[in-house]
């Protein structure tokens, strides 16, 4: 197996369509602008426009739907520069025929629209003039008291004040062409706190040394005061720079930089979260060929690409060597096309002078989508070569993948052990769809380049799903009336293998939800969505008539949206969740977002959490959050945000986004929403700039 592995990975070493779309412009008789975007694949079934003027996908907008695919307009000021993105079936989607871009940090573009650069070519048949670099920042300034049990899980001091803060969090970026055809991308973390005890902490921190610090250092050092400190935060985060010509595309990035990610068919195969060696010792090349190909083979009606790309990240902290390539081609257009895409990735030594003494893993990835009318059909295949080392006493030295659900690998596991696979069809028309599918994995069937473990991600096995099962499963929807969509998704999955020394489980999920658009059914401006998600547990070699069963309702949520023409109250958004996946408790919660006069947001919900059979009742069952946040005017327009919380705290991470929830992947439901605050108070004020 390792001369194998040697042999590709010095081989390989030596030697994506998307839709049309298009962003136009029209000047209006009172001086705004119209701004058009479109998204041109009608096959889709749900299209949302994100960007930085809805907040992303907290308030992405629904795109019309047309005969030729999908469309948003909206009026905007003279001056006005957005950044936006896609969201197609829940997949997010650059647009490659974007007037202009900057890059989003994490491996991609953003599309940017210069309404001005816009509107003075418009007519003339000349694109807009790009700039050379554009500077951006994401930047925090807040400030927060918080009240509570100071984490002793008593209610001894649970009304006194614990700690208070000021913070700041700053990234400046910059992107663009430094020179002609010489595209970069770089980032300073200025000031990176997340904590908010720098003024008040009680018992280490009096009021008066903590305003005197303060005062001091933001007048004398205010780069070293907020950057972190005796942490020494601040630091150089993401960069990139390349070539573009008109065979290869270059580029190379270090650190915080995050590899340019793919997506191979059903898969994610290069995660866009994945690092170029946070430790300061890794980085990346990658080789795009692509334009080479487009010379060779635009003629015959063939979209292809060829990516090469050695690095110093297989491990994300840029100890290993690794590799990732990939080729795919798109034969025909239209309702009739074939998409095919071959991937390899490479983990290999940690020195230089060894590369290839160490050949630990390498995966084979394909893909392929074709599309026969109203049908489409899907499949992936994975195969994972592990390797091992010989040790002075006789034993092996396994491998253990990093950042991945895969614990150690055994080079002589059997091959069903190391392989995936997902397969599925789909048949779609203007009243239904229906999707059935089959996916397997073995114990020890991982992809390098994709976290899951890191930073709460899950990406692996949301995607692969569980080691050592194999799952069939579904999705049904039907527009059984005038803007009345009903859908069911079912799931049964159990064991690919009994013997193995993975986790053993059998069971079965079921989905059902609807979504009740009232302006098509009653000519009222506004939409009811729900879901609710059962799961019913058979143990390990359970049978199925007497076995150790478990049914639970994991989750259920309802939510109502409506909007109004109405320039005091423009709309309000409510949702209500019940969650019960925590093996401590469940939790039951509302959340309320108003629409109101001058462009803020009011927010408040509450919540009630109740404790499982045999856990700890939590301090505060009870609790509830009131806020408001709205774009001001001055200082580069920032959000301003003021907030109060109880007993929960629905909100984002400060150097996550203050103004923003905290979603579970994509789920309506509040990550860890409950776990800081049980027991606890605290009110926040603040400015976010995304600019």
């Amino acid at each position: 197996m390792k001369r194998l592995l040697s042999f590709i990975s010095a081989l390989l070493i030596l030697g994506a369509s998307a839709a049309f779309a298009d962003v136009s412009v029209k000047k209006l008789d009172d001086g705004k602008i119209e701004v058009t975007f479109f998204y041109g694949n009608p096959r889709a079934q749900e299209v949302l426009l994100a960007g930085d003027f809805t907040d992303w996908q907290n308030g992405a907008v629904p795109m019309e739907k047309g005969e030729k695919g999908f469309s948003y307009t909206k009026i905007v000021a003279p001056g006005t520069v957005m950044k936006y993105k896609f969201i197609s079936d829940g997949n997010w989607t650059e647009d490659l025929r974007e007037p202009d871009k900057v890059d989003d940090g994490f491996g991609g573009h953003n599309g940017l629209v210069d309404v001005d650069a816009l509107t003075a070519s418009a007519g003339s048949g000349a694109p807009a003039k790009k700039a050379g670099l554009k500077f951006a920042t994401w930047s925090m300034l807040g400030a927060q008291a918080k009240w509570g049990d100071g984490g002793d899980g008593t209610e001894a001091n649970k009304n006194e004040l614990q700690t208070a803060g000021l913070n700041l969090t700053s990234y400046m970026k910059a992107s663009g062409d430094a020179l002609p055809g010489m595209p970069v991308y770089f980032e300073i973390a200025v000031a990176e706190q997340k904590g908010f005890d720098n003024i008040y902490n009680k018992g280490k921190t009096g009021w008066g040394a903590g305003f005197m610090n303060l005062l001091v250092d933001t007048i004398f050092d205010p780069v070293y005061y907020f950057g972190g400190q005796a942490e020494k935060k601040t630091h150089l985060g993401h960069f990139k720079v390349g070539f573009d010509t008109p065979i290869v595309n270059y580029t190379t990035g270090y650190k915080y930089a995050k590899l340019p990610p793919h997506t191979n068919v059903n898969w994610t195969t290069i995660d866009k979260e994945w690092e170029a060696g946070y430790s300061e010792v890794g980085g990346f090349s990658q080789f795009d060929f692509t334009p080479a190909l487009n010379l060779l083979l635009g003629n015959l009606g063939v979209e292809s690409q060829l990516v090469v790309g050695p690095n110093r990240a297989a491990d994300r902290a840029g100890n290993r060597y690794g590799l990732y390539a990939y080729a795919n081609a798109k034969f025909f257009t239209g309702s009739f096309s074939h998409y095919v895409d071959v991937q390899y990735n490479g983990a290999y030594g940690t020195k230089y002078n060894e590369l290839f003494k160490e050949i630990m893993e390498m995966d084979i990835i394909g893909g392929y989508q074709g599309n026969y009318g109203p049908v489409t059909v899907k499949a992936n295949y994975l195969y994972n070569g592990y390797g091992s080392n010989a040790n002075a006493d006789g034993t092996k030295s396994y491998f253990t993948p990093a950042s991945s659900d895969v614990g150690t690998t055994d080079d002589c596991a059997p091959i069903i052990d190391n392989m995936a696979a997902n397969a599925s069809v789909t048949f779609s028309n203007d009243l239904l769809t229906g999707n059935l599918g089959f996916r397997m994995r073995g114990a020890q069937a991982g992809m390098m380049y994709v976290e899951d473990g890191p930073d709460d991600h899950t990406n692996i096995s949301d995607q692969l799903g569980k080691l050592n099962h194999m799952r069939v499963f579904g999705d049904f929807n039907i527009w059984a009336y005038y803007g009345v969509n009903v859908g069911i998704s079912p799931y049964f999955q159990m064991a690919l293998r009994k013997e193995s020394a993975k986790a053993v489980t059998t069971d079965v999920g079921l989905r059902p939800y609807f979504t009740i658009d009232l302006n098509e059914l009653a000519n009222a401006n506004a939409k009811i969505t729900g879901y609710a998600q059962t799961y019913l547990c058979f143990t390990k070699d359970a049978k199925f008539d007497n076995g150790d069963k478990t049914f639970s309702l994991d989750q259920a949520a309802l939510t109502y949206e409506q909007k109004f023409d109405n320039d005091y109250f423009k709309g309000f958004k409510s949702v209500a969740v019940f969650d019960n996946r925590s093996a401590d408790g469940s939790l039951i919660s509302l959340t309320n977002d108003f629409d109101v006069i001058a462009n803020i947001t009011a927010q408040a919900g509450l919540g009630l959490r109740l404790a499982k059979e045999g856990k700890a009742d939590p301090l505060s069952p009870f609790g509830f959050y009131v806020g408001a946040k709205t774009k001001i005017p001055v200082l580069y327009k920032p959000t301003a945000y003021v907030q109060y919380m109880y007993g929960m705290d629905p909100y984002a991470e400060f150097n996550d986004g203050p103004t923003a929830y905290r979603l579970d992947s994509g789920d309506l439901t509040f990550k860890d929403g409950y776990a800081d605050y049980n027991g606890n108070a605290a009110v926040r004020v603040g400015l976010q700039w995304d600019l």
